[in-house]
């Protein structure tokens, strides 16, 4: 049986007394969404563009923490070079080979390490793949929403600079968005870890994107 995590029970536990009590509950995170987004705006450089790669990185960290509280380590039994959960095993089996694995000893690896695992004990790799991705996309979700508070904020902050970025000539805006793709794209090809990033590619697509506009355009 899979073993419940703990946000998982979390869930299950919740209850509220009335809609008026869940919507007081709902009320209480958005003002704390907000709090986060403010204390981004006002203490990461450049938050919403391009953000040093050291906080970013601290930020991962706290991420990666909290994921590990709500998903604990999980202890398996080799056998046979398998990896198998102890739960699924009979209490008075005996193993030779235990391990625990959790977000911590995931990423406890270099990427070098992590790479020759593949090669050198395919059943933890995949493990550890696993883990990794599921870890590396709850960072990614964790971000996201802080960025879309720091922008809330943002607006509330300037609602002058957002009427302005309406009437943007619509190239203008087109090729803003395209300088945005562009960092992200290399931001990503530098971390390494999105197969999809390719800044050759973007470069190509938006070369073809303004030749068909243009060409279009003088019909």
């Amino acid at each position: 049986m899979a073993k419940k995590t703990a946000i998982a029970e979390a869930v299950q536990e919740v209850s509220y007394k009335s809609y008026r009590d869940f919507g007081y509950s709902v009320a209480k995170k958005s003002d704390a969404s907000r709090l986060d987004g403010a204390w981004a705006l006002d203490n990461i450089q450049n938050f919403l563009t391009e953000p040093p790669k050291e906080a970013l990185s601290e930020l991962k960290e706290g991420f990666r923490q909290r994921y590990s509280e709500t998903h604990p380590d999980t202890a398996y039994a080799v056998v046979g070079g398998n990896y198998i959960p102890r739960d699924q095993l009979p209490p008075d089996a005996k193993v030779l080979e235990n391990v625990n694995i959790g977000v911590a000893y995931a990423f406890s690896f270099t990427q070098q390490a992590y790479g020759a695992l593949k090669a050198e004990d395919l059943p933890k790799y995949q493990l550890l793949q696993d883990l990794r991705d599921r870890v590396n996309k709850y960072c990614s979700n964790c971000l996201a929403d802080l960025k879309a508070a720091a922008r809330k904020v943002e607006k509330q902050r300037n609602p002058e600079s957002t009427t302005r970025a309406a009437t943007l000539a619509f190239m203008e805006f087109v090729g803003n968005s395209f300088e945005t793709w562009s960092q992200r794209c290399k931001t990503a090809e530098a971390r390494g870890n999105d197969p999809t990033a390719n800044s050759v590619a973007l470069r190509e697509a938006r070369i073809a994107f303004m030749v068909a506009y243009e060409k279009h355009n003088k019909q």
